[in-house]
């Protein structure tokens, strides 16, 4: 029997940086595309500041168990989430907002040399006024270095779920996000697990 798993990402940040409501918007968007998704929460009682995070589970086909404890793409918006590179899988992706985060943990650099760096929060607040656009400029360079998920329905999901208000900056920013990366990592939805011989 071919054993097959869900892709995992995780958006870590701290509360305030809207990497809830980036999660939320980028599942959505990968369920308008065709994928079976599960989105989970992990958050503090502290409304902004404390640690939380999103995890996003994606496969082709329904999805048996909604937890994953190692991730193909890690996107890390705060110094405080910095450990959490700890989590990514041989070979996966790291996207940093390094306004604030200058060093990776050197297991980071073990497990894989696939890292995008970009300043997004800098960016947010000298382009569009706010660093609050910075997990949408996120969105963007995911959009754009890993094709998992197109444009077209990033902006669906952010019309839908966005106060409508900031629906038309938050579009913005992450069609921005698009121009900021030329590297691309093809990632594979599904991908097979070796089986144990000898215990069945």
């Amino acid at each position: 029997m071919e054993i097959q798993r869900p892709f995992s990402i995780r958006i870590a940040g701290i509360g305030g940086q809207g990497n809830l409501i980036a999660g939320l918007t980028l599942a959505k968007a990968l369920v308008k595309s065709g994928k079976y998704v599960v989105q989970t929460q992990n958050y503090t009682a502290q409304v902004r500041g404390g640690p939380s995070y999103c995890d996003l589970l994606i496969s082709n086909k329904p999805i048996d168990f909604p937890k994953a404890t190692l991730f193909d793409i890690l996107l890390i918006l705060h110094p405080f989430m910095i450990e959490q590179c700890k989590n990514v899988r041989n070979n996966g992706i790291i996207i940093i907002d390094d306004t604030y985060i200058k060093e990776l943990p050197l297991e980071s650099f073990r497990m894989t040399k696939r890292k995008i760096n970009i300043p997004a929060s800098k960016i947010a607040l000298e382009k569009f006024g706010s660093e609050m656009f910075a997990n949408m400029i996120m969105l963007g360079v995911i959009s754009k270095a890993t094709s998992i998920v197109n444009i077209d329905y990033l902006i669906e999901s952010i019309k839908e779920n966005i106060n409508p208000k900031y629906v038309e900056k938050n579009i913005e920013a992450v069609k921005y996000g698009t121009t900021l990366t030329e590297k691309f990592y093809k990632p594979r939805i599904e991908r097979k697990v070796k089986r144990t011989i000898g215990f069945e």
